[in-house]
């Protein structure tokens, strides 16, 4: 009988409970693959967005943790390190004064780890061809989500904050995906 992974054994640092929570970044992916796409009383709520554009308001999501932190960092009487800021962040967690400088910081590197998929997708649904309104909604919806994640990440305490968080986050995760599924989809069809 063949001998099958232990979840445990490939993720060392996760509970038994944590790990559904490891695991959940590939469920956006396998579902835009299987054919899910983000329910359309959602989608048609979201204006339709120009995808160029959209990409800006991406990168302005993902900085704006970071202007937050550098608001907690200067509210905390502490100067700007502007020569190594992110050694600064360490300290200032690890005084245990740097609550929000630390989801602040997480969330900032959250976004810059959203962007790529983010901007492959918009860019291969808009060259391959997908209806521009379909693109345009996912992009709005996408936006939506990667700030809600934000304000949740940031501001959020306790466990039905977490939860909600998740769900931007798989949200945004999920209308990447599908950007890129559609793309494939409509390259696929020629």
């Amino acid at each position: 009988e063949p001998r099958r992974a232990n979840p445990r054994r490939l993720l060392p640092n996760c509970s038994r409970d944590a790990l559904p929570f490891r695991t959940m970044s590939v469920v956006p992916p396998l579902i835009a693959l299987a054919g899910g796409v983000v329910p359309g009383p959602l989608l048609n709520l979201m204006p339709e967005l120009c995808p160029l554009k959209a990409l800006l308001g991406s990168v302005f999501l993902y900085n704006m943790p970071h202007m937050v932190r550098m608001f907690y960092i200067h509210k905390g009487g502490d100067k700007l390190d502007n020569i190594n800021p992110r050694e600064q962040v360490q300290k200032l967690c690890a005084s245990g004064k740097g609550d929000m400088i630390s989801k602040a910081q997480s969330a900032h590197q959250n976004g810059l780890e959203s962007f790529p998929p983010f901007a492959a997708g918009v860019l291969a649904a808009t060259i391959a061809g997908v209806p521009g309104s379909l693109v345009g909604q996912l992009c709005s919806t996408h936006l939506f989500a990667r700030l809600g994640f934000n304000i949740t990440y940031i501001w959020g305490k306790g466990d039905a904050t977490a939860a909600i968080r998740s769900s931007f986050w798989v949200l945004s995760l999920l209308c990447s995906c599908q950007l890129i599924a559609a793309a494939s989809k409509k390259l696929g069809s020629k």
